[in-house]
Order: structure tokens, then sequence, then C-alpha cells
């Protein structure tokens, strides 16, 4: 028996720890949403991209990520977001503005991003028992979806002790934990350099879902502006659609297209969509 099938299930526990503070920086937020506005005197546009740019940028980089991780390694791309992580988390729970602050949730969202498909495949090279590999997935499943209900309960208990920083400020000793036992215990494992890496159609998906969100947020103002409604709108529909493009010409494309034929698929996304809008959308009004 191999240390990485002795260390099975405590390497579960690390990616699973990791994947955890990925899905609860989605919500944690809510919570703390109005004592951080006061403390920084943040306007209701601040609020909304504070809470949104984690989400959005983790959407426009995972696929790009995910197959970059292909490439030069699970256990590489996995420790260079904890590391990306921990210190984002740090400049996001001391932010003296607003800015700083959805700067640092940018950042945040970044190694979320390079950590959240390595995850996954860690998971799956490291069962080779069927049986085994289908719980630990189960496993990785439910944490992804419990985290972000727990996170505004987390939120909560942490500000009733604490300044909101603490939202952020929580991620680091596990970061640090978990970075410690990837190092040791996780096995690296070369990438497959053969595979592509779609830099140009990651950005193009990161550009479509910002242009449409500004064009959105400036549109719900009492006086919006016209013209930015417009050019973000623009910008971000022509992205979308040569992401589109790109992917469906792409021999081996970062989406498959073809699964919005499945209509219970499309159904799905459709749902999940809508939640996240209303639930972004009562967060920060």
């Amino acid at each position: 028996m191999t240390a990485a099938e002795k260390n099975r299930w405590l390497i579960l526990l690390v990616v699973s720890s990791a994947l955890f503070l990925i899905v609860i920086d989605m919500t944690v937020l809510h919570t703390a949403l109005p004592s951080l506005a006061r403390d920084l005197g943040t306007s209701a546009s601040e609020k909304l991209w504070i809470i949104n740019a984690y989400g959005l940028v983790v959407a426009g980089l995972l696929p790009g990520l995910g197959t970059l991780g292909d490439r030069v390694g699970h256990k590489r791309m996995f420790v260079i977001g904890l590391i990306v992580f921990g210190i984002a988390s740090l400049i996001a729970a001391y932010s003296p503005t607003a800015t700083v602050l959805i700067g640092a949730r940018a950042v945040l969202a970044i190694g979320a991003a390079m950590m959240m498909p390595a995850t996954l495949s860690i998971v799956r090279l490291t069962f080779e028992d069927d049986q085994e590999r289908a719980l630990a997935i189960g496993v990785w499943g439910a944490v992804a979806s419990g985290g972000a209900a727990v996170g505004p309960l987390i939120g909560g208990v942490l500000l009733e002790y604490f300044w909101w920083g603490s939202v952020f400020l929580i991620n680091v000793p596990v970061v640090i934990l978990a970075l410690a036992a990837a190092i040791v215990f996780i096995p690296r494992r070369a990438g497959t350099p053969a595979v592509g890496w779609d830099l140009l159609g990651s950005l193009q998906v990161l550009v479509g879902l910002v242009g449409i969100a500004l064009a959105i947020e400036e549109l719900a103002k009492e006086a919006p502006d016209l013209l930015e409604v417009l050019v973000a709108g623009v910008v971000g529909t022509l992205a979308l659609v040569m992401f589109v493009r790109r992917q469906r010409r792409s021999a081996t494309p970062m989406l498959d297209l073809a699964l919005f034929k499945n209509r219970a698929f499309t159904l799905g996304v459709t749902v999940a969509l809508v939640s996240a809008s209303v639930s972004s959308a009562l967060s920060w009004r």
C-alpha cells in the first residue's frame, strides 16, 4: 500500500477543509455586510461588488485554471491556491477601504479558482477503490453544497464576539494547517503538458460576467447612467458571445456546450443562477 493510500482519508480531510473555506466565502460576508458598510462607509454599489466580486472572478477563472491544473499538476495548483487564499484573507480582514476589500475579494477568488478543481481531482486520484471513491466524492459534494448554507451562520457567530474582519481572518489558521498537511501527505503527480490551457477563454468569461453584472448594477440605481449600462452590457455580451464561439471551434473546449441540450442540466443551471442572483440582491439592499 502506497503512502497516499494509507493517508487517503487524511488527504480527503485536507482538501475538504480547503473546499469548505472556498464555499463559505460565497456567503459568510452576507451577515457582516451591515457592520463593514458602516465602518468603511461603503456606497450601495461598493456593497454589491464586495459581495459579488468573489463569485464573478471564481466563475470566470474556474474552467481555465482547472485545465491549467491538469497541465502543471493538481498538488501544485492546490498549494499555490492555498497560499494566495491565505494572503488575500489577511488583506481582506484588515482592509482600510472598500476598494481594498473588493480587490482582496478578487484575489481570494483567484486562490479559490486555483484550488477548487484541484480538490476534486486529488480526491479522484487518491481513492482507487470504486466504492471508496464514490463515498469520498459524496463527502466532497456535501461539503461543496453545505458550506455555502452555513456561511451566514458562521458569520453571525463571529460577529457576536469579534469585528467584521474575523470572517476572513478565520481562514488563516485553517490555510496554514491545510498547507502543511498538503505538502507532507498529498503526493506530487506530474501534470500533462499536452493539455491545452485557454487563458483567453477564461478572460472572455470573466469580462463577460463582470460586464453584465456592472450593467445590471447600474441599471438598478435610481438615476442610472444609461451610457454606462449600454457600454458595460455590450462589452459583457460580446465577450460571452466570443467565448461561446471559441468553445464551439475548440477541439478541447473548457465548457462542453452540448450539455445545455440536456433539459435537466439547463434547468438546474437556471435555477442555481436565479437563486444566486436573488440571494445577492437581497444581501446588499
